[in-house]
């Protein structure tokens, strides 16, 4: 098979474009839980790693949509040290969400709403975030793999950012509306896959990594959340009540 063709403008206006969607994302799912509670002084969290998981995560997303920019000025000196900046924040963001989610713990059993998406967070939405940003950086030099990657690094989050518009949904509902909104944040995976094959005529195998991914990784978190031990984990000392 010929080489995959590399638009280096096209593909950059494209991320940008997906860049600027994650922002509106993130912003959207902040602003009600976070930005204005906090602007009006009437935010409590008792988790001390809450404030720098936000910051972290919003800065994220907003340096991410001036990587494209810097692409289509020719500024890779900037476009670089940007990107040594997101390294920088994926790893804090990977920190500070693990510690926010024990933070959360203990539970009670009957809390899917908690549990359910911590083990999301835990084990699809960190390790994608962290393996898919080093495999970009590790690619940086092959622009049809380094973008796709990126993609699907910053994909990452934005469960998060949507599970925010869900958190008044009831615990009784919840535990099958965990696995529906997975279903659904698949449709924003299933996209790039068909700009790939409209833009090119062919899906590349970065994102068709992406897509096993994370269907695996969905899997893998409804089968840790239903497990004993992870039961045990959640509940702490209410596990032996």
């Amino acid at each position: 098979m010929a080489a995959y063709p590399v638009r280096m403008d096209d593909d950059a206006r494209f991320m940008r474009i997906i860049g600027w969607i994650f922002l509106a994302i993130t912003l959207g799912a902040f602003v009600q839980s976070y930005f204005v509670p906090l602007a009006r002084g009437t935010f409590v969290s008792v988790q001390v790693w809450m404030h720098p998981h936000a910051i972290v995560s919003f800065a994220f997303a907003a340096l991410f949509v001036a990587q494209p920019w810097l692409i289509l000025k020719r500024n890779q000196k900037a476009h670089r040290v940007v990107g040594w900046i997101l390294g920088a924040l994926v790893a804090g963001a990977v920190i500070s969400g693990v510690a926010v989610q024990f933070e959360m713990w203990p539970t009670v059993p009957e809390d899917t709403q908690n549990r359910i998406p911590a083990s999301f967070r835990l084990f699809q939405l960190l390790p994608t975030l962290f393996v898919f940003f080093v495999a970009g950086v590790a690619l940086r030099k092959k622009p049809d793999w380094h973008w796709r990657l990126m993609f699907h690094a910053a994909y990452a989050p934005v469960g998060t950012a949507v599970g925010r518009f869900v958190r008044m949904i009831p615990d009784s509902v919840m535990e099958e509306t965990g696995p529906l909104l997975s279903g659904l944040l698949l449709l924003g995976i299933i996209a790039v896959l068909v700009s790939d094959k409209v833009r090119y005529g062919r899906v590349h195998a970065a994102n068709w990594i992406g897509l096993v991914a994370y269907i695996a990784t969905a899997v893998l978190s409804l089968s840790i959340a239903g497990t004993d031990w992870y039961a045990a984990l959640s509940l702490g000392p209410n596990a032996a009540r």
